[in-house]
């Protein structure tokens, strides 16, 4: 059978690959399928035609899966957040494993390791401390009258592969209820005051994005209004409305950034009120948090994540050891890692490759009394290098990258360090097995432990622990 473009197809899907997309077969062909579970009969259209594969949307369940639940959010199938919310948690759960097996699989070659269950989320929903909102034109729901200043004004969150356009919510389940209310209460009030929306042919736009950052720990606030012009008198009056609403933020930020660019990388922050960031804590330390840097986001799955090195570290702790052995930290970000574990090595070495975390790491030693890490501010694509002195001792390197994973430079310099162990942190498995391949004639596996730090969604961290063979052999 030929197939066409817009036909209308009844496949059985299989399992669930990356993206949320699901695999079937039809007549021996690969078909990826969207909006759909495993193991549901369907109704698909048939949306593109490649030599090897083919593209389907799905258009109606025809025999839904006995995991399929109905979706709390009614924003659901159209925004980019929640692309699982309709199926059961602990299925969830299931599905992101199988997604490490795969990746360890497929692309490290791994077929006899023992993954362990993925560690759930006590809290799935409302679980992140920060969320990123963006203003943009609105996109329309069919059968809704709108007015020309509706059509050019939304604060929400975009369609995936409509970057021009955001749908203008009014809830959100991954965020806190009190990130809800202020971002409504920002977007009626930037709204009633027709401020505009900027966007790349309109670079006189004022209105880029609106960050809400939350410390669950201490219950600090943090508000950054990102604009491309510091615009005084309303920054000021929304400052003072919102100190009488929500008296609970505690800092107030408007972050500037080029009216040339897309995104939202400031060239400069105003203090409107409070210290300019938050502080959470993490176990028995305080990290400070500003608009723009890197913390994890689900911060009680943090303490779990990093609970899970921390146990594995103190097994084998010696304290007569200590002297000799030092920590290495990779994408150190601010600092948490590195300070977390610091009471267990002599010295830490922690590498970053962005200037203001490099400096905001400095301060969280400084804040917490750590003495023993140095902080260097290394492009990683470039790889690393380490003091002579120190390549005598007995090295753990604690490696946590973006989704790209490890540049080939940072993994040759590993492998000529030599490290006995290395606690490899990613948020991506794809690309964390294939780092491993190049890793694994050297090291074993001691431990592979699925975290999941988004629920709702098909993203899934995971933690693997190596050790050097001659230490195992």
């Amino acid at each position: 059978m030929s197939f066409k473009k817009n036909d209308l197809i009844t496949i059985r899907t299989q399992k669930m690959v990356s993206q949320g997309i699901c695999l079937s077969k039809i007549e021996g062909k690969v078909i990826f399928v969207e909006n759909c579970l495993p193991n549901e009969t369907v109704e698909a259209r048939i949306v593109k035609i490649k030599n090897d594969y083919l593209e389907a949307r799905t258009e109606k369940i025809l025999e839904p899966s006995v995991y399929r639940i109905e979706a709390k959010c009614k924003y659901f199938g159209l925004c980019g957040g929640c692309k699982l919310q309709n199926l059961d948690y602990n299925e969830q759960l299931n599905i992101k494993k199988g997604f490490v097996e795969e990746a360890f699989k497929r692309i490290a070659k791994l077929n006899d390791v023992k993954i362990k269950d993925v560690l759930g989320s006590e809290n799935q929903y409302f679980y992140r401390n920060k969320m990123e909102f963006s203003f943009a034109k609105r996109w329309m729901f069919e059968g809704y009258n709108y007015s020309e200043n509706e059509k050019n004004f939304a604060l929400g969150l975009h369609i995936p592969k409509q970057y021009e356009k955001v749908i203008h919510i009014d809830e959100c389940y991954l965020q806190s209820d009190y990130s809800n209310k202020v971002r409504n209460f920002i977007g009626e009030f930037l709204f009633n005051k027709n401020v505009s929306i900027h966007s790349l042919k309109n670079k006189n736009g004022l209105l880029k994005a609106l960050v809400i950052r939350e410390a669950k720990n201490t219950n600090e606030k943090l508000v950054a209004l990102v604009t491309t012009r510091l615009e005084r008198s309303l920054i000021n009056e929304l400052a003072n409305e919102m100190k009488i609403k929500f008296p609970e933020i505690t800092t107030f930020v408007n972050v500037l950034s080029s009216p040339e660019i897309s995104s939202t990388l400031p060239f400069d922050f105003e203090v409107i009120y409070g210290k300019g960031y938050i502080i959470e804590k993490l176990f028995d330390y305080e990290f400070e948090i500003y608009s723009n840097t890197f913390f994890q986001t689900n911060t009680k799955q943090a303490e779990r994540l990093f609970g899970v090195v921390k146990e594995y570290i103190e097994a084998n702790y010696k304290e007569t050891e200590k002297q000799n052995s030092i920590l290495i930290d990779l994408y150190s970000g601010v600092g948490v890692i590195g300070i977390i574990f610091s009471k267990y090595f002599s010295e830490v070495l922690a590498f970053e490759d962005i200037k203001e975390s490099v400096e905001a790491a400095k301060k969280n030693a400084l804040n917490n009394n750590i003495s023993n890490i140095k902080f260097f501010q290394q492009n990683l694509n470039e790889g690393f290098s380490i003091p002579g002195n120190f390549l005598s001792k007995k090295v753990t390197i604690i490696v946590d990258p973006p989704r790209a994973g490890m540049s080939e430079k940072t993994i040759q310099s590993i492998l000529k360090i030599k490290p006995q162990k290395i606690i490899y942190i990613s948020c991506n498995p794809d690309t964390q097995a294939r780092d491993l391949l190049k890793l694994k004639d050297l090291y074993s596996i001691q431990l592979i432990q699925p975290v999941d730090m988004f629920p709702q969604t098909y993203h899934v961290e995971n933690i693997v622990i190596l050790e050097f063979f001659s230490q195992t052999s």
